[in-house]
């Protein structure tokens, strides 16, 4: 079972993904389970299904990732990405800060501690706030859209050469700051491609799209994303970029 890091994620937010469409690289992962919904038509496919096989994409590698976020060209914060067997952690220094992504259950509950303090839910007032004065909020690592009820799929179409599929999900308890989440996710690995979130108003304000990937040892991992907080008309599926950030994976950590 091919299990490799999104989601932004992404999560993603900073989210944890299943990467396809490399773009370093002609190779495709191979993901068990994925290869029967590759074969299916969309008329053939539920919401439900495509959802569950994103989910079931989800990293637990006992491993640790160096990296950083990145906006324009100043500001950089390195941050240590902790995959464990039922849980995600990105540890940040200058102030030490740890979130927590607990992946026990499929439940992806979100936690934080701050200057080595005891780890605390992250309450739902929070989720829509931004991690470290970046592009990614508490919201986008809990990757939350990818449990809410009674998505729909939009439209089976192309997305980097890859053959995607493309759903849109509705906030069902109005915490955070989407409405609304549309998500382009590949056929054959089950990755989660790009996403766009919704205000209330129906205008996107954040996009995330994979730029690409790369075998870190016996691991496919998303080595290179991008956020943007974007404004655009109602519906719209661009906009006018207001700030962005790139997640980088570096290598793992010694």
């Amino acid at each position: 079972m091919l299990k490799v890091f999104l989601s932004m994620s992404l999560c993603g937010l900073i989210a944890l993904t299943s990467l396809c469409g490399q773009e370093e690289t002609k190779e495709v992962p191979p993901s068990e389970g994925a290869s029967s919904f590759a074969a299916k038509s969309i008329d053939q496919m539920t919401p439900d299904e495509v959802l569950r096989l994103v989910r079931f994409s989800y990293t637990l590698y006992n491993k640790d990732f160096t990296g950083n976020l990145i906006m324009g060209f100043t500001k950089k914060v390195p941050f240590l990405l902790s995959l464990k067997p039922d849980s995600i952690r990105f540890i940040f220094n200058d102030p030490a800060q740890a979130i927590y992504l607990d992946t026990k259950n499929q439940t992806f509950a979100l936690f934080e501690g701050i200057g080595g303090a005891e780890m605390k839910p992250v309450p739902p007032a929070k989720y829509g706030e931004p991690v470290r004065g970046t592009d990614i909020t508490y919201d986008d690592l809990s990757m939350r859209f990818l449990y809410w009820p009674n998505a729909r799929i939009v439209r089976q179409e192309k997305l980097k050469g890859r053959d995607c599929i493309q759903l849109s999900v509705r906030n069902p308890d109005g915490s955070g700051a989407y409405s609304s989440v549309n998500i382009w996710i590949d056929k054959l690995s089950g990755g989660l491609l790009k996403m766009i979130g919704y205000d209330r108003s129906g205008r996107p304000i954040r996009r995330f799209e994979v730029l690409s990937g790369k075998k870190f040892d016996d691991i496919w991992m998303v080595d290179e994303m991008r956020i943007e907080t974007i404004s655009g008309a109602v519906g719209a599926t661009d906009g006018t970029v207001k700030s962005s950030t790139r997640m980088q994976i570096k290598a793992p950590a010694q």
